[in-house]
């Protein structure tokens, strides 16, 4: 590959983390608000019947948001380690697909009940994103296996 390429390839990467990294730090951010700071952003509403409920929606959207970021920067960096290597698209990576396409499928669920969680109400909201989401992510991660079967494939042609 060219070395162009490669720097192209590295500055979008670094470009990613860097947008992903403001994402993560303004989400903690409006989390510890909604929690502590009750005049900065709609107050957190503690509902005594249903605390279990909002702490878990409350912890799941902190682990899952992280969790989404962390394996946003192992991808990245197996695609620039592989692309030094030599391979295109690295095997490993599938998997990472598959496992964010979890993470996202939490997280989807999350977003459509963290308002309700926030305000105090008992409502469970389950929209068509916690399906659809999950399962774009899992085409992507079909198309990037097939991506990697074809680079396999071209390897052992030549």
């Amino acid at each position: 590959m060219k070395h162009s390429t490669q720097k192209s390839i590295q500055r979008l990467s670094i470009a990613i983390l860097i947008i992903g990294g403001l994402t993560l730090a303004y989400t903690y951010v409006q989390m510890i608000s909604q929690l502590w700071l009750n005049n900065f952003i709609t107050p957190m509403t503690w509902n005594p019947d249903i605390k279990g409920w909002q702490t878990f929606i409350l912890a799941a959207r902190f682990v899952g948001i992280t969790l989404l970021f962390v394996m946003c920067c192992i991808f990245l960096y197996r695609i620039n380690q592989g692309l030094k290597d030599g391979e295109l698209f690295p095997k490993s990576n599938i998997s990472l697909i598959r496992w964010a396409a979890l993470v996202a499928a939490l997280l989807a669920f999350v977003h459509s009940n963290y308002d309700a969680v926030v305000k105090g109400e008992s409502a469970l909201m389950l929209d068509s994103n916690t399906i659809l989401i999950p399962l774009i992510v899992l085409l992507f991660a079909g198309l990037y296996k097939m991506a990697y079967l074809a680079a396999k494939d071209s390897k052992l042609a030549i």
